[in-house]
């Protein structure tokens, strides 16, 4: 199974009457080492956290359930779980569910730590830059060693919060169900700051999660809804995949009506089997979808895409490419190609020969990062007003070099960095000559390096980090300089707040920011 097969979306199915916009239940992803306890943790979620006893049973089929949780204060919120059985396909059912999820819940053992697939999950949870919570599981154990185990976390570069990063971890065992209504209550904190909304006013587009034939009532797919609202009649249009509205079932395999977003539900009667991973679009007017089928199927492409090739990028952007022929597509796509190192991947979800349509902006919509590409086509008038609503300008070429250039400069854009500071000098704090407000006129000789005009400096004294400050004005012998030097003498005026005294240490300091 893959991410991404024959994705498509639709053109001018949402129904602007009005924006009403409002939360939404969010959607995890549960992930970690065999053997861990992911599949406990979802057992025990599942048959503890109902609403009037209901049973929170799962078919083989259906690889997303919900589950509601009452909160302290009486509230009951609902959440959905993606579920990823471990078959020969999880690594791809993983990486899919990732793909999809709000947020994700990495399950870590007390007993065992970090571990080879805990690491292969986070990577994937990571190059995502989705946000996620970190659950110390069998802590109930005799050989639990929490401590060991988050220390673990920390070597690998998974900074918890009271570790030196901000990210959650809850104690949990999913055999007693210790933790784990702190669990819940930290996903939906999670969800808070996340904001996830859904806009009403919509038609309903998510994903397919899985997709099967039924001998008895046809093909049918398991969604889950993303954004807007889903008609009572009309269309889903999955790929190149058409099924009409008509019984919608939840993961129980109740008939509902009106599902919301974030709700996983599932769908019978579609013309070929979906793809899983694919995006779906909805719409009331049947007519209008059976015409963007014909165009899936002649206009865009569909691409199929391997994530396993993704893994590892630091650095992945995902692009829709629009051309005037297919001599002019094949050369856009091979010079993008030539962008590509272990750190920076194509993601190609969509490719063609003519203008640029609303199928192609709604396709991009998918995901914020996406870069819509045309190489000697222009804009149709009808897909502005979707390049308006979604604020995806697409960029136009007729000269390759032109658009070559305009990559490497995306490219740069968003490869990762991190700050390094670096000390360049030390100065000795000889006298004070007067302070006003937080400015402070003081001579010194430097120590080590030198010392520059603007320079960020830090007061130290005896050892101890006394606070920050920035160089504004320097002397050497009475004349204004930029860089005095190892063994001379100074007057310097330094910004800060921290009450300097004669013996204090100036670092002088400077920050690089280097490429990850």
């Amino acid at each position: 199974m893959v991410l991404y097969a024959d994705i498509f979306m639709s053109k001018g199915t949402a129904k602007q009457t009005g924006r009403e916009v409002q939360s939404r239940q969010p959607v995890i992803a549960v992930l970690g080492h065999v053997d861990h306890g992911k599949s406990s943790l979802l057992d025990f979620i599942r048959k503890s956290n109902v609403v009037d006893g209901e049973a929170g049973g799962i078919t083989q089929r259906i690889s997303a359930y919900e589950v509601k949780h009452k909160l302290s204060n009486g509230d009951t919120k609902a959440i959905t779980f993606l579920d990823t059985p471990g078959h020969e396909a999880f690594q791809s059912m993983r990486e899919r569910g990732v793909e999809i999820a709000d947020i994700a819940i990495l399950v870590v053992s007390a007993e065992d730590g970090v571990k080879a697939q805990t690491l292969e999950a986070w990577k994937t949870i990571d190059a995502r830059k989705l946000p996620y919570v970190v659950a110390v599981n069998k802590i109930d154990k005799p050989g639990a060693d929490i401590q060991k185990t988050k220390n673990s976390l920390v070597e690998n570069g998974i900074y918890i919060e009271g570790y030196g990063g901000d990210i959650p971890c809850v104690e949990i065992s999913a055999k007693t169900g210790q933790g784990i209504d702190f669990l819940l209550e930290t996903i939906l904190l999670v969800t808070e700051m996340s904001e996830l909304t859904s806009n009403l006013n919509t038609d309903a587009t998510g994903y397919i999660l899985e997709s099967f034939v039924d001998q008895k009532r046809g093909i049918s797919a398991t969604l889950i809804i993303k954004d807007g609202t889903l008609a009572s009649s009309g269309a889903i249009l999955a790929g190149t995949s058409l099924s009409p509205i008509r019984i919608i079932e939840d993961f129980m395999g109740r008939t509902i009506k009106n599902p919301h977003a974030g709700q996983p539900i599932k769908v019978t009667g579609f013309s070929e089997v979906p793809k899983a991973g694919a995006i779906f679009t909805s719409s009331s007017d049947k007519k209008m979808m059976e015409k963007l089928q014909e165009e899936a199927k002649t206009n865009t492409a569909q691409v199929v895409l391997d994530p396993r090739i993704y893994r590892n990028a630091k650095v992945v952007i995902p692009v829709v490419i629009k051309a005037d022929s297919l001599g002019t597509l094949d050369a856009v796509k091979r010079e993008l190609k030539k962008k590509e190192t272990d750190d920076v991947k194509i993601k190609i979800i969509g490719e063609g020969v003519g203008t640029i349509s609303e199928g192609d902006i709604m396709l991009a919509s998918s995901d914020e990062k996406t870069v819509v590409l045309g190489f000697g086509v222009k804009l149709e008038g009808s897909a502005r007003d979707q390049v308006e609503r979604f604020r995806m300008e697409p960029q136009l070429f007729d000269i390759i070099y032109k658009l070559s250039e305009w990559f490497d400069t995306l490219v740069e854009s968003r490869l990762p960095y991190e700050e390094k500071e670096q000390i360049i000098g030390t100065l000795k704090i000889l006298k004070l000559f007067s302070s006003q407000k937080d400015k402070h006129v003081i001579g010194g000789r430097v120590e080590t390096g030198k010392i520059e005009l603007n320079s960020l400096v830090r007061v130290v004294r005896r050892g101890v980090d006394m606070g920050n400050g920035r160089i504004v004005e320097l002397q050497s012998q009475k004349i204004k300089t930029n860089t005095v030097n190892e063994g001379n003498e100074c007057g310097l005026m330094v910004e800060t707040k921290v009450e300097m005294i004669p013996s204090d240490i100036l670092e002088a300091i400077v920050v690089e920011k280097l490429r990850i």
